[in-house]
């Protein structure tokens, strides 16, 4: 077991010469945010060579403070107003969502009770006679000596009802 403080062989240290790859020059990275004066907050100088008065500096600094504080309330209301668009299409869509997939549900025990017997199917099924035509068959049978024999088999016929 080697010790921490031993360099492994072959092992690169932690400070790597500057190469183009990692090099940024201090002045690029400076002019993306420009230093500002402390007294005045305005650019180009600092508070050193800084050419306002105090009282000046003073209006400037403040000026300049509450514009940034309008531009962050004015962020903050856009923010808000946006979440506030984003979180009403989140409830609309979870709404429809949900509708549907409660219509699913529906339609699924719909269909679980037609198939297990447990509800009345929508339609009974065209080859199962009702009780109404069984009992007619069970009058015709019944009667059928006091019927024509014509009559008697175009009634049958109407019926159609196997067993």
């Amino acid at each position: 077991m080697s010790s921490p403080r031993r360099k492994e062989v072959g092992a690169q240290t932690d400070r790597t010469a500057p190469t183009k790859m990692n090099f940024e020059p201090r002045s690029t990275r400076r002019s993306i945010n420009p230093t500002r004066c402390g007294m005045c907050r305005q650019p180009g100088h600092d508070r050193r060579s800084c050419p306002c008065t105090a009282v000046e500096a003073t209006r400037l600094r403040d000026e300049y403070n509450r514009g940034c504080r309008e531009e962050a309330a004015r962020r903050r209301q856009e923010l808000n107003d946006r979440q506030r668009q984003i979180n009403e299409r989140q409830q609309q869509l979870q709404s429809e969502w949900r509708a549907g997939v409660y219509a699913q549900v529906v339609d699924m025990q719909r269909r679980l009770q037609e198939l297990t017997g447990d509800g009345t199917p929508l339609q009974p099924p065209r080859n199962v006679p009702t009780v109404r035509e069984r009992k007619v068959q069970e009058i015709l049978f019944d009667n059928a000596q006091k019927i024509p024999d014509g009559l008697y088999k175009e009634l049958m016929d109407a019926l159609v009802i196997q067993d």
